[in-house]
């Protein structure tokens, strides 16, 4: 998945619509879970999105906007695969992408017969099983020789699910976060440069995180700005409904690095890429050259940052129009 692609994961979560609600039951594990981005390795992450679908889907006036993208039976058909899991019924959702796999973790309570039966049911083959304490893991092989998908799967308890697909790796560090045993190493958002871009977007129910440095195409995003960028982090909250009824998004742009002296210009090229993302064809697709509040940049010498505050409807229509295929492709996971 791209950082495109988490673009997109990170709106439709904002925009998420009516969700039953989880099971009720006790906690039945003792490992640590909260909040599940202690649990996310450092070593090699790409990006990571933290979210709070049950906080998101709480605004009545956001489902509008994900009926634009998604239709109900999308979820349905996601919690058919997952064990009978809506996505939008976690209290926290991180997916986290690293070079040769991809991390997904939700605080959400489920039924792991239920779980375990629905991974059988997805794998090609179910190469093995280990009950470790509280947690159980199972993996085994999706799709087929020559280019075979790996996916492993963790229950901690009936609280808290990991799925990572691709090499297999950064979910048994996730597990040893939670099982306490790395206590000298520190998760992604304990760690610089992600520990002051998170103090800097603050306790949003939408967050997404890049550390760099930022290379190739990305090098030249955002005006140049990203190439001396040490990470790059968004927040997204809802806030307040347009005159048609439809959430408007609270985004807090952060872009980490040494500005300096240079910090006040620096925040001025930011703006300056804002205006010109907002007029080119995808950003009008958007709506982001109607913003509902107008964007405004500021710079420190450790940080710039941007807010804008945009229509939803707007938004979950572009993005439809953009990546369908990669909407698609993320409620197929």
């Amino acid at each position: 998945m791209t950082r495109r692609s988490a673009l997109g994961l990170l709106l439709l979560a904002a925009c998420g619509g009516h969700v039953a609600p989880s099971p009720a039951g006790p906690r039945r594990s003792d490992l640590h879970i909260e909040p599940l981005t202690d649990l996310v390795p450092a070593a090699g992450l790409v990006w990571l999105l933290d979210l709070r679908p049950q906080e998101l889907v709480a605004s009545k006036a956001i489902p509008a906007a994900v009926a634009e993208v998604l239709p109900e039976e999308r979820f349905q058909a996601f919690a058919l695969r997952h064990g009978g899991v809506d996505p939008r019924a976690a209290k926290e959702l991180i997916v986290a992408s690293y070079p040769e796999a991809t991390l997904t973790m939700a605080e959400v309570h489920f039924d792991p017969a239920h779980m375990e039966a629905a991974f059988a049911a997805r794998a090609l083959s179910v190469e093995g099983r280990a009950v470790e304490g509280d947690a159980v893991r199972t993996w085994g092989t999706l799709t087929p020789e020559p280019e075979a998908t790996r996916e492993q799967l963790a229950m901690l308890g009936r609280d808290a699910v990991m799925l990572e697909r691709g090499h297999l790796g950064p979910l048994r560090a996730a597990l040893a976060f939670a099982e306490g045993k790395l206590h000298r190493s520190l998760p992604a958002l304990r760690t610089e440069p992600l520990q002051r871009a998170a103090e800097l977007l603050g306790d949003a129910p939408a967050r997404a995180f890049a550390p760099g440095p930022f290379e190739g195409e990305w090098a030249s995003g955002l005006g140049g700005l990203l190439r001396a960028s040490t990470a790059a982090a968004v927040s997204m909250w809802p806030r307040g409904t347009s005159e048609k009824g439809t959430a408007n998004l609270f985004f807090r742009v952060v872009l980490l690095g040494a500005w300096g002296d240079d910090a006040a210009a620096a925040a001025d090229r930011l703006r300056a890429a804002f205006d010109v993302l907002a007029n080119d064809p995808l950003g009008k697709l958007m709506g982001v050259d109607h913003p509902v509040e107008s964007a405004r940049a500021s710079g420190g010498p450790d940080a710039l940052v941007l807010e804008v505050s945009l229509d939803a409807l707007f938004l979950a229509r572009g993005l439809r129009a953009a990546t369908a295929g990669t909407v698609a492709d993320i409620m197929r996971f």
